[in-house]
């Protein structure tokens, strides 16, 4: 096996790999920024480095998920483990973070603390973002599969977080009601046969994750009609939804009797998120 520079290897692999892929790539096996790459290009890898980095590349040119490959994925202000059993967090959903912590924040109490759910959590991104902000609030967080709750309690314990608890359980089956002051969830919402699906994720990332049935709106239904129950009174839910989806769900929020519904865009002013309260809790 030939070693190679830093520059050497950005050269070689340029038409094939994304360049912030392949920085990225260098970065995780280096254990060094991004500067240092930029200004250390005559830097030679070690042996190990360029088996780890040629492995890397070769799993990309199979279009398999950077964040797959290295373990990690960047989220909000900390880097999150992944595994192939949960969805990749993208950064458009950073903004349900931000939109929480906001609405949270306006309901805080001296009496009691702010109460939020992370429903479906995955890596748990969401959560335990809100979670390292706001170390006085509680935060739950939910997820059917234990394999997935595995993944949420070592990002817990990555970012040494105190204050959430993990529950494995079928959607809101084991909470009790009126239990929280926000429910935010990014559920499964894509058609099943949509064609849109980029080929890297269809192929890698969990389906159960991604597609949903009724047009992909058949969880955010099943969660709109059960969410009213656990609730406290003028409760807030965060949904994040499909591109198409807003009006239909917007519809359905209004079928249930929620309030001060609000579409939010995400980066690319694309509609993405819907924002609703319940009164009566």
């Amino acid at each position: 096996m030939r070693r190679l520079t830093i520059e050497q290897n950005l050269k070689i692999y340029n038409s094939e790999i994304k360049k912030n892929d392949l920085e990225y790539c260098l970065m995780d096996c280096l254990g060094k920024d991004r500067t240092f790459l930029h200004t250390q290009k005559e830097y030679l890898l070690t042996k190990e480095e360029q088996y780890k980095f040629n492995n890397y590349t070769n799993q990309l040119k199979k279009s398999i998920p950077l964040a797959y490959i290295t373990g990690t994925q960047p989220f909000y202000k900390n880097q999150f483990i992944v595994s192939p059993e949960v969805l990749i967090p993208r950064p458009e959903t950073e903004i349900l973070v931000e939109e929480v912590i906001n609405s949270g924040e306006k309901m805080h109490s001296k009496s009691q603390p702010v109460r939020i759910l992370d429903l479906g959590a995955g890596t748990g991104c969401i959560g335990l973002s809100i979670a390292a902000e706001k170390p006085e609030w509680l935060i739950y967080l939910s997820d059917i599969e234990i394999e997935i709750a595995r993944i949420i309690y070592m990002n817990k314990i990555k970012l040494n977080l105190k204050n959430c608890e993990i529950i494995v359980t079928d959607w809101m089956s084991a909470f009790s009601k009126n239990s929280f002051d926000i429910i935010v969830t990014n559920p499964p919402y894509i058609d099943k046969s949509s064609i849109e699906v980029a080929y890297s994720v269809k192929k890698y990332e969990p389906k159960k994750a991604l597609f949903a049935d009724d047009s992909g709106l058949s969880h955010i239904k099943s969660i709109i009609a059960s969410s009213k129950k656990f609730l406290k009174k003028n409760g807030y839910l965060f949904i994040e939804n499909g591109y198409d989806q807003s009006q239909q769900v917007t519809k359905f929020l209004a079928n249930h009797d929620f309030k001060d519904i609000d579409v939010l865009l995400d980066y690319n002013d694309i509609c993405r998120f819907t924002k609703c309260r319940y009164e009566d809790g």
